[in-house]
């Protein structure tokens, strides 16, 4: 096989970001010699190619927390973890998943460090996850920091899966709705409205409006369908931009209940996050970067930013973390209260408990909030068409009269 040149992406032992090439045979020989310079790599290409790692791209969340439960056993069992995930791998029925366990485990019993092996799939496991395996294994803390990883993924994956159930009734209902409002405006309302011409009945304003939507729709659906289009691109592009991301946040947290709902999941992963970080020997002001990461909120994050740099010119921590608008008055009182890394671990935990119940309400009374709201859009729907058909009726019965 000829040798080929390939473009690197990677982290050194520092923390610095490293870019370069090597020559290797394959990208997997690539791999493992950026690995034995002690590189955790990111991206590989061959050429100028961009080929990322992309192993494990449909891998859920589910399946990565499950996998994180059963490192957590092998390794309060101890059983090796090589042969323990070799184990695994032969078990698992989702090829991609299967694929990377067992080439994680073959880099591991090749003598490459935890770390290492699972840097290689950053992309499937996240920034925070790599990290925080990284300062387990420098503490000596792998099972305990598994297992508090292995429940932070299973707490996000129920609550999506609550945020899913509760939406889909009401999301069913809107498009029974639209449709059945889009067939009474476009095709029933200008049917009844030239009867009531022929009848020589004025036609009252709500009919008109309701006859001019329908028409309109019926000759420039094109426009229609071009305007959501973009408003879905739109929304879609400022989901993905960072500036955008943070003005829809910002909108979100100042909606009723839905700012509520925010709240309590960033202060509960965040918590949580936090404390598997001290835990496993983070220094604080690092675990505080790591833990806003992983809530995915670019405002929180810039704010947690501006909080770290102020703890490295010297303020405490109780003095930031009271400057802090996103995290409720409770949490500030916890961390705030905290003199080392074993109290700010427990009051991690405590909070990130006390947050994930409240979110786990929230999310289940989601319905008691979203239906009422469901009744009256349609009640007023309803009594639109209802005017803007018996209106126009009773005028041609007291016409006839």
């Amino acid at each position: 096989m000829a040798v080929t040149a390939f473009k690197y992406r990677a982290i050194d032992e520092t923390g610095k970001m490293r870019r370069g090439t090597v020559s290797a045979r394959s990208e997997e020989a690539a791999f493992q010699e950026l690995s034995g310079q002690g590189l955790s790599v990111l991206e590989i290409r061959a050429g100028g190619g961009s080929a990322l790692l992309r192993s494990g791209e449909r891998i859920t969340h589910h399946e990565i927390a499950q996998l994180t439960r059963e490192i957590h056993a092998l390794l309060e069992a101890n059983i090796p973890l090589s042969r323990g995930l070799f184990s695994i791998g032969e078990h698992e029925k989702n090829k991609k998943l299967r694929d990377m366990i067992v080439d994680i485990a073959s880099m591991i019993e090749s003598g490459e460090k935890i770390t290492v092996a699972f840097s290689k799939y950053r992309d499937v496991f996240g920034d925070v996850y790599i990290e925080t395996l990284r300062s387990a294994e420098r503490s000596g803390r792998m099972a305990q920091v598994a297992e508090h990883l292995a429940d932070m993924l299973e707490r996000m994956v129920e609550m999506r899966q609550q945020v899913r159930r509760a939406m889909s009734y009401p999301l069913i209902v809107m498009a029974f709705v639209g449709v059945a409002l889009s067939v009474i405006v476009v095709f029933v309302v200008p049917r009844f409205a030239k009867i009531f011409e022929s009848n020589g009945v004025e036609l009252p304003l709500t009919t008109r409006v309701v006859r001019a939507l329908g028409m309109s729709i019926t000759e420039h659906w094109w426009v229609y369908l071009l305007v959501i289009a973009s408003v879905v691109y739109g929304m879609v592009r400022a989901w993905k931009n960072k500036r955008g991301r943070m003005v829809i946040e910002r909108m979100l947290m100042k909606t009723p209940y839905i700012g509520k709902l925010m709240s309590a999941v960033t202060t509960a992963r965040f918590s949580s996050v936090l404390g598997i970080g001290l835990d496993s020997g983070i220094e604080v002001i690092d675990a505080i970067e790591i833990a806003s990461a992983s809530t995915g909120r670019p405002v929180f994050v810039a704010e947690c930013e501006k909080m770290c740099t102020e703890m490295r010119s010297g303020t405490s921590l109780e003095d930031v973390i009271n400057t802090s608008r996103s995290l409720p008055s409770f949490a500030r009182r916890l961390l705030g209260s905290g003199k080392d890394s074993a109290e700010l671990s427990r009051a991690g935990g405590i909070i990130a408990r006390h947050y994930d119940r409240m979110a786990d309400h929230l999310t289940k009374n989601i319905n008691t909030i979203v239906e009422p709201m469901i009744t009256i859009a349609m009640a007023g729907i309803v009594l639109l068409i209802a005017l803007a058909v018996f209106l126009p009726m009773w005028q041609m019965v007291s016409i006839n009269k």
